[in-house]
């Protein structure tokens, strides 16, 4: 499960914190784009099978 911050309602540590983070994410996933295109085609073709097999039940 994925957290969601506020950011609004954290200490400044935390605040900065949250955006080192934000922003080590985002660079890392524009150096590596082709991974991160692999990762979301994997992961929706598993969302269909799961969705397909849900119907059928």
């Amino acid at each position: 499960m994925r957290l969601r911050f506020n950011i609004d309602s954290d200490s400044e540590k935390e605040r900065r914190a949250i955006e080192a983070r934000r922003a080590y994410q985002k660079k890392w996933r524009a150096a590596h784009k082709d991974r991160v295109r692999e990762y979301n085609r994997q992961f929706w073709l598993k969302k269909g099978v799961q969705n397909a097999s849900e119907r059928k039940q």
